[in-house]
């Protein structure tokens, strides 16, 4: 049997959490760590950016009045608030044998252990295998519309993901929706609530489930999805020290959060 690491941790700040995803993921390709689930938190209400996407499609100024980080991601996709939600972290090198596959291919496995651990707690979860437009223009959340391998609830996307490849491996981030505030996403993205019609949220079509209780759930699911054993552990002296360094020289700076 195979294993992989699982880190859970209680919140922490914005520029830390994607410094540490970040350190996480340069350990496992140099293969100083084995592939790694992480489970976080955050906070405060945060909001991160996609690599490519422009800074323009955030009220910055609402975000500065109410407290809200904004910070850069390193994978793609659109922006998030990060708010009432789990996020997770999947970091592999290349080389390892169940995420060797084409990006679709590794970000569908990815996707069928969320699901079958939505499903453990109750929440009748699927796998969107079509694309939906969404009018001709990209839209700034993340959440607006839902694509190929992702998760739904009655046609909401309840949990959106993105990935960074390298040529050793990748890193993939995505946000599990407990909760979701339509007027808050909207203020921060100066959208219309209509606009996020097709967002969801778990406790929307479950009862109130808990932090803990999803944790163990995913990590269930993802033992028995993958076959694999997962082992609780916590970051390595390299990875706090390079998340570190990140998070002060690049997370917590307008060179790198403002880029685009």
């Amino acid at each position: 049997m195979q294993f992989i690491r699982i880190i859970t941790q209680y919140p922490h700040p914005a520029a830390f959490n994607m410094a540490l995803d970040e350190a996480v993921s340069e350990a496992v390709r140099q293969k100083l760590s084995p592939a790694t689930l992480r489970l976080y938190q955050w906070d405060m209400p945060s909001v991160t950016v996609g690599y490519f996407q422009k800074i323009s499609d955030i009220n910055v100024d609402y975000c500065s009045e109410k407290g809200y980080p904004v910070v850069r991601r390193i994978t793609g996709g659109r922006a998030i608030l990060h708010d009432s939600e789990l996020t997770y972290s999947f970091s592999s090198a290349k080389d390892f044998s169940l995420f060797s596959g084409s990006l679709l291919e590794n970000y569908t496995t990815i996707s069928k252990a969320l699901v079958l651990g939505l499903k453990l707690t109750g929440v009748n979860a699927q796998i969107s295998f079509v694309k939906k437009r969404s009018g001709g223009h990209r839209d700034p959340a993340c959440f607006r519309s839902v694509s190929y391998g992702e998760v739904t609830v009655d046609g909401k996307k309840i949990i959106g993901s993105a990935q960074k490849r390298f040529h050793d491996g990748f890193l993939q981030q995505g946000s599990v929706m407990l909760s979701f505030d339509a007027g808050e996403l909207r203020n921060v993205l100066n959208g219309n609530e209509k606009d996020f019609r097709e967002i969801g949220s778990i406790n929307d079509c479950a009862g109130k489930i808990s932090f803990d209780d999803l944790k163990a759930s995913l990590k269930e699911a993802f033992e028995k999805e993958l076959d694999v054993k997962l082992i609780s552990d916590s970051p390595t002296k390299f990875e706090l020290g390079l998340a570190k360094e990140l998070e002060a020289k690049k997370y917590s700076t307008g060179e790198w959060n403002f880029l685009r």
